[in-house]
């Protein structure tokens, strides 16, 4: 196989570099203000965090804050690009039990940091949609995320809803998403686990058992079908009438034995190779995606690693007045993540810029 060109990966690193140096001064931070509601009901005191966005799930950590009364929470980042919202611990009222839950479940959503305002809504149906974005093809971002949270609404009778941005009314006067949540926690209550329907990539799988509590908490039906079509009973087939007995065939006269053709040569398998997608974050600061179409693919994670830390094209760093330290580097067989930092000094200027650069294989 190919050796894994290290150009592009240095071209990442160096284009990281340039593009923090450039943005170092305040007047370029763009900073986005992320609020809305963590709800399982409404969690009092979660530890919410929010986590630079990967195709596995989360990434880097980013900033951190409690959620107060009525679960709502608010934050600034300065990070641009697709957030992870995570929350965990704080307490709630169980609507199926009227007793005091301590969230032990991580719940998520993902919102897109651009700038301005960004709304990040947390349930337990925003966790299946994250859930099924990050084992979904392509891996998870705000477009994936978007797309299973669609599915999963859909699924649940919530056709319409924005599970990300609405927030679920689950005492007074209800609303259907409330009403939904309401019944989560009446699943729960029958004998299932919250981390069971959380983990669930396939909302169908739990559509029957969702319905019955629906119907226990909620005193109606379920807005989702759940009961299959009784399928209809198969035709008894006619009896066949006995075939007649054949006549037996003629010996047949014994052919000539054809000539052994010739093998052919076997051809050379050519080479191909996948998308790769490079991913520089530097800084906070995320830099446009980099497709290159048949890319070599290394072949493990000490091929890949191997051509970054074996290199001496480390040293182009210090003629240009810097350094590149390369803190780690994995490789999953898809996905490669190098964590590095990047020391400029040039002409009295010094920083220290931090970067995540991400190679993805399709």
């Amino acid at each position: 196989m190919p050796k894994f060109p290290r150009a592009c990966l240095f071209a990442a690193l160096a284009a990281s570099a340039l593009l923090s140096a450039c943005s170092s001064g305040d007047d370029d931070v763009t900073t986005t203000t992320v609020a809305g509601s963590i709800v399982k009901g409404p969690v009092v005191g979660a530890n919410v965090c929010a986590y630079q966005a990967a195709a596995t799930g989360k990434g880097a950590q980013i900033a951190c804050v409690a959620s107060g009364a009525g679960g709502t929470y608010s934050m600034n980042i300065t990070f641009v690009g697709d957030v992870v919202i995570e929350a965990t611990g704080g307490t709630y009222t169980d609507e199926a039990t009227n007793a005091a839950r301590t969230l032990a479940d991580a719940l998520q959503t993902v919102v897109s940091a651009r700038g301005g305002s960004a709304t990040g809504v947390v349930t337990p149906l925003t966790s299946v949609a994250y859930n099924m974005a990050r084992a979904g093809t392509g891996g998870l971002s705000s477009a994936t995320f978007g797309t299973a949270a669609t599915a999963v609404g859909t699924q649940y009778g919530l056709t319409g809803v924005n599970l990300a941005t609405t927030t679920p009314v689950v005492t007074g006067t209800l609303n259907a998403y409330g009403q939904l949540l309401r019944a989560v926690s009446q699943y729960v209550a029958n004998g299932g686990t919250l981390g069971t329907f959380l983990a669930n990539a396939n909302p169908t799988t739990l559509q029957a058992s969702l319905a019955t509590a629906f119907a226990t908490i909620n005193g109606s039906a379920a807005p989702f079908a759940t009961t299959p079509t009784t399928p209809t009973t198969p035709t008894t087939p006619t009896t066949p009438t006995t075939p007649t007995t054949p006549t037996t065939p003629t010996t047949p006269t014994t052919p000539t034995t054809p000539t052994t053709p010739t093998t052919p040569t076997t051809p050379t398998t050519p080479t191909t190779g996948s998308t790769l997608t490079i991913n520089v974050t530097a800084a906070g600061i995320a830099a446009p995606a980099v497709v290159i179409q048949n890319f070599p693919k290394p072949a493990s994670q000490t091929e890949f690693c191997g051509q970054l830390t074996g290199s001496s094209q480390l040293n182009q760093f210090s003629s240009a007045g810097g350094t590149l330290t390369i803190n780690s580097c994995s490789f999953n067989g898809t996905v490669g993540t190098v964590n590095a930092t990047v020391a400029i000094a040039v002409q009295g200027f010094s920083q220290t810029i931090p970067y995540v650069a991400t190679y993805t294989f399709n």
